[in-house]
């Protein structure tokens, strides 16, 4: 048997055409033949099977034979080589990665192992390393990912314009609780230049906006925030949201390769779903941990339903949402709100009512 190829010396780039004779006896298995070498016209290369290193089959790519000091037969005819294999080893199959690439089963198999791989890591593993990492991480290391108030006040907040006595009011009556958590370093500001809005910062800072302190008619309603926006500090939400962003976008890129900017808008679809459901997740977490703390210091926890119901107005009026829904083809109002509610990082206010009902149940208030 002859197998067509070229040969590489190992000292120059230049291919020479040549030709392996396959042997089936005698010490050396095999027998080179390289044609027109500049030596020689007519090279011949004893070679034993033993000291040739074979390349395993990747389909149907050329496939390399070294032997020597660096020397090299190159060959596209893929099933001599695998001949030439069964014959001098007795071995009766390809590479495992051929087999793999040839058969539709073995490949059916690997792609929902795949599937299923991936989507056991973006769902499971990668919110179970980014909280364990976010509670190893110093505190340095957990401010630096957030952020800072001063890179907030150069872009986006300006300084506030509420009374200087209602300022100390709200700190005077905040003062007693944030006392009970002094282990996460909370910071009471307040700013300018965002609609009603609160929010922390893993460096401790809880901002209020001017336009949610005044959209509320009872501070009880403002200490139902302040609980809320504790329960991120206390588990460090957005640490681990900015480390399972940063995981689930290496995750898509290893999976889709050189080929993410072609598929960009499709690969990031299961990336926004996925950091909303991330976000929903903490959200109910900071809720949850809210109404417990509410109880604990006997504050109804009805003021944490009307300050959410109260935000859903505002955000309504300022967007022009009287309640009514303009009916898209063949779409109904509430499929409308559905899908609203399914890409909104925070719960429905409909869900948050009802986790306080349920909360007053379980608890018999």
């Amino acid at each position: 048997m002859y197998i067509e190829g070229d040969y590489l010396d190992g000292v120059t780039s230049r291919r020479t055409s040549a030709r392996l004779e396959v042997i089936n006896n005698g010490h050396h298995a095999v027998r080179l033949h390289v044609s027109k070498y500049p030596d020689d016209a007519h090279q011949k290369i004893e070679l034993d099977y033993r000291d040739l290193m074979i390349e395993s089959r990747l389909g149907n790519t050329p496939r390399e034979i070294a032997f020597g000091e660096d020397q090299l037969f190159i060959t596209d005819d893929n099933d001599a080589i695998d001949e030439l294999i069964k014959m001098h080893s007795g071995s009766k199959s390809v590479s495992f990665v051929h087999k793999l690439e040839t058969s539709l089963p073995l490949i059916f198999i690997a792609v929902i192992a795949t599937v299923i791989m991936v989507w056991m890591t973006a769902v499971y593993g990668i919110p179970r390393s980014a909280e364990y990492i976010a509670f190893q991480l110093p505190e340095f290391a957990t401010e630096k990912l957030g952020g800072s108030m001063t890179v907030l006040d150069e872009t986006l907040f300006d300084p506030s314009e509420l009374e200087a006595s209602r300022r100390q009011e709200i700190r005077d009556l905040f003062a007693p609780y944030l006392a009970s958590y002094k282990d996460l370093k909370p910071k009471l500001e307040f700013r300018s230049g965002m609609m009603a809005n609160a929010f922390a910062l893993p460096g401790g800072e809880i901002v209020l906006t001017d336009d949610f302190v005044n959209l509320v008619e009872d501070d009880k309603e403002l200490l139902a925030v302040l609980f809320h926006e504790l329960g991120h500090l206390k588990y460090r939400h957005i640490t681990r949201r900015a480390l399972q962003d940063s995981m689930l976008t290496i995750l898509i890129i290893l999976v889709a390769g050189d080929t993410i900017d072609t598929v960009e808008f499709v690969a990031g679809i299961p990336t926004l779903i996925l950091d909303l459901s991330y976000s929903r997740a903490f959200e109910d977490e900071a809720d949850k941990f809210a109404l417990e703390q509410m109880h604990h210091f006997d504050i109804p926890v009805d003021y944490f339903a009307s300050v959410m119901q109260r935000l859903e107005s505002f955000y309504s009026e300022e967007s022009g949402d009287s309640g009514k829904h303009i009916e898209g083809e063949g779409e109904s109002p509430q499929e409308k709100k559905s899908m609203n509610d399914f890409l909104s990082t925070h719960p429905s206010t409909d869900d948050r009512v009802k986790l306080v009902e349920q909360f007053k149940r379980d608890r018999g208030i």
